[in-house]
């Protein structure tokens, strides 16, 4: 009995090299493009601690030098 599948219904089937491939270039851009978003994210977060950092100081010499003017 002779199969009635479409030809490229059966080929889709079999992992051929040229799909393996495929599969691994996506997975490796996918890590890629996690990694560079985590990185970014890191930076980021530190951009924003040492801004946050910088502006408590700044306000607090302020403050210091406010209370030494007025004492």
């Amino acid at each position: 009995m002779k199969s009635t599948a479409h030809p490229r219904v059966i080929e889709r089937g079999i992992l051929t090299s040229a799909y393996k491939q495929e599969i691994r270039q996506n997975i490796s851009d996918m890590k890629k493009e996690s990694l560079s978003r985590i990185k970014s994210s890191i930076l980021s977060s530190h951009d924003k601690l040492q801004s946050r950092t910088g502006t408590v100081l700044q306000v607090s010499l302020f403050a210091i030098a406010l209370v030494v003017i007025l004492f």
